[in-house]
């Protein structure tokens, strides 16, 4: 059974992405996160390339269209994409018809969910990077953690921000439900309970530096 922080890191490290079933995703490559990652980030360049091809569409180009259609829609269900891909196979289901007018009324709504997808990928990807490369630190900062309680009693909003910026910024070895915790507080404004507990964890320090 995981504790606290071990819990805190496994969901830290769990795949949530809008608009992506990441667990039908995982079971497509055997559970294997590094494999479904190496997927997600082929599938960002690939679905803003296909994106562009897909504007712009008339009964000339319909032919291309569908092709390339096929393509987001197979790129989508890759990643475990779900609703994308449907709205990709009936616009390509209407294209092979010959149905211009079906596929200029769903195109532009495709065109937008898939962007907001690719982006919605692309910002986990990120976010998965910088994560790994964190500092790794034994726990957080003590000076640090007084800064914040400072700003939290001073309302200052900007220092808060930058204070927890630094404090996200690495991993720590203790504490890590702390600098969770605090997250989740500071984002529902809630400084009087950051401020108790941060006054409560100095003590605690205090008390655990103290000669015996």
């Amino acid at each position: 059974m995981m504790n606290k922080i071990e819990e805190d890191i496994h969901a830290s490290q769990k795949i949530n992405i809008p608009g992506v079933d990441t667990e039908t995703g995982l079971v497509l490559y055997g559970e294997d996160q590094d494999i479904y990652i190496s997927v997600l980030r082929c599938f960002v360049p690939n679905a803003f390339s296909v994106i562009e091809k897909l504007r712009n569409v008339s009964e000339d180009s319909l032919d291309d269209y569908s092709v390339n259609v096929h393509g987001l829609k197979g790129i989508c269900a890759g990643i475990g994409a779900e609703k994308a891909r449907k709205a990709a196979y009936d616009l390509e289901m209407k294209a092979k018809a010959g149905d211009l007018s079906g596929v200029l009324a769903g195109n532009e709504t495709l065109l937008k969910n898939a962007d907001i997808l690719a982006h919605g990928v692309k910002a986990w990807l990120e976010k998965h990077d910088n994560r790994n490369l964190r500092q790794k630190l034994a726990r957080p900062d003590r000076a640090l953690l007084i800064r914040l309680r400072k700003s939290c009693e001073a309302y200052s909003m900007k220092d808060i921000d930058d204070a927890m910026d630094e404090l996200e910024s690495a991993e720590y070895e203790t504490d890590a439900s702390l600098v969770a915790w605090l997250r989740e507080k500071i984002d529902a404004s809630d400084f009087s309970s950051v401020i108790a507990r941060l006054v409560e964890y100095e003590e605690g320090c205090l008390l655990r530096d103290m000669p015996t």
